[in-house]
């Protein structure tokens, strides 16, 4: 990721006029369960459908986007966090919105379980959990 990348994912995370008001159900068991703020919960959780954006066959992002409509709730976010392309990227931008990168481990199970909740399929929850392998 590049420097100019790294600047615009910070620039999103601290953006609390942008981030505040789009938060979903997922962020919001993120913020309950794991005592991060909203801006943490939506900018993590964007990193991640980010990485997922970029590994996952249209079938299953579709099947994503139908369970989480971040795309129309995460406006601008995604457009930056579509440049993540590996989990070292993900584990950036969770430092950059002054998370731990070991955080990624705590968030993959609250959003894969809301989304076995939400009916995704066992074949979307296992691909996601090995692309969102640390």
């Amino acid at each position: 990721m590049s420097k100019d990348d790294q600047s615009a994912i910070s620039n999103v995370a601290t953006d609390t006029g942008l981030i505040a008001n789009h938060s979903l159900p997922v962020t919001d068991l993120l913020t309950n369960q794991l005592g991060v703020s909203t801006e943490q919960a939506v900018s993590g959780t964007g990193a991640l459908f980010g990485l997922a954006q970029q590994q996952l066959s249209s079938a299953d992002l579709s099947e994503l986007e139908s369970l989480i409509p971040w795309s129309s709730n995460l406006p601008n976010v995604q457009g930056v966090l579509g440049n993540i392309e590996n989990m070292q990227t993900v584990k950036t931008a969770f430092e950059s919105m002054g998370l731990d990168p070991q955080m990624v481990n705590k968030f993959v199970p609250v959003i894969l379980d809301y989304l076995k909740q939400s009916g995704a399929s066992e074949g979307l929850l296992g691909t996601l959990g090995e692309i969102w392998k640390s």
